[in-house]
């Protein structure tokens, strides 16, 4: 018998309210041993000299970090549901940002990435430390998906009619099933093995495009793979 819509509310949002407490809890115990990682990596890079063969490791270690603690941050924020102060967004460097940090990624060593980016695409008003947040994880669920080989399409296009900013995020992985379609973006769910997923990372995806003022879906999913579609207001 199916579930009366009310129901299916009140249960999305006590999983929301759960997602969001956990969210808090690993935020705060991640936050210790982050705080030494960053530490003992800036001595390092003080006591280095910049001949040293080490030095590009402890830099992308420090950077690590700094992105982790950054994804924290994030986790504080869905935690408590926190408004920021917005700023100017340039949404084609921000997705290269994320390419260059992300290509090392063991995910994505025989990922073929493709960039069709609109030169022509406005700015966005929000917060990039987030987004950023939103692509990695997108990224990462797409490369998982493709068991680490196939292509990835990273695609902005800008929607001059509705003032939106489009951007794609295209794979040739094993696509989502139908059934699961519609539940993609609930907390804690998730058809990865326990070792690969808590469910979490496409909840927060979707809370942060929300506060955004924007909206992301699944626009197409088969066994050719998937496409991501995140829509966000142009300008202010």
């Amino acid at each position: 018998m199916p579930r009366p819509k009310n129901d299916k509310k009140a249960v999305s949002s006590e999983r929301l309210e759960g997602a969001s407490r956990l969210a808090g809890e690993l935020a705060h115990e991640l936050n210790t041993p982050l705080g030494g990682i960053l530490m003992y990596s800036h001595l390092l890079l003080d006591e280095l000299s910049e001949s040293d063969p080490h030095l590009d490791k402890v830099v992308k270690i420090n950077k690590l970090a700094h992105r982790c603690k950054m994804i924290v941050e994030g986790l504080l924020s869905f935690a408590r549901q926190e408004t920021k102060t917005l700023e100017k967004v340039q949404v084609n460097q921000t997705l290269n940002n994320v390419i260059a940090f992300m290509k090392d990624h063991i995910l994505l060593r025989n990922v073929d990435i493709q960039t069709h980016l609109d030169p022509r695409l406005p700015e966005i008003t929000g917060e990039e430390n987030k987004l950023e947040q939103v692509f990695v994880n997108l990224i990462v669920n797409a490369a998982q998906s493709m068991n680490g080989q196939g292509q990835l399409t990273l695609r902005t296009t800008r929607d001059e009619e509705a003032n939106q900013v489009i951007i794609q995020i295209i794979d040739t992985g094993c696509g989502i099933e139908k059934k699961y379609m519609e539940r993609v973006f609930e907390p804690f769910f998730t058809t990865k093995s326990q070792e690969k997923g808590t469910g979490l990372g496409l909840s927060i995806c979707h809370g942060i495009i929300e506060q955004h003022h924007g909206s992301i879906q699944v626009e197409r999913s088969d066994k050719t793979g998937s496409v991501l579609k995140i829509e966000l207001p142009a300008g202010c």
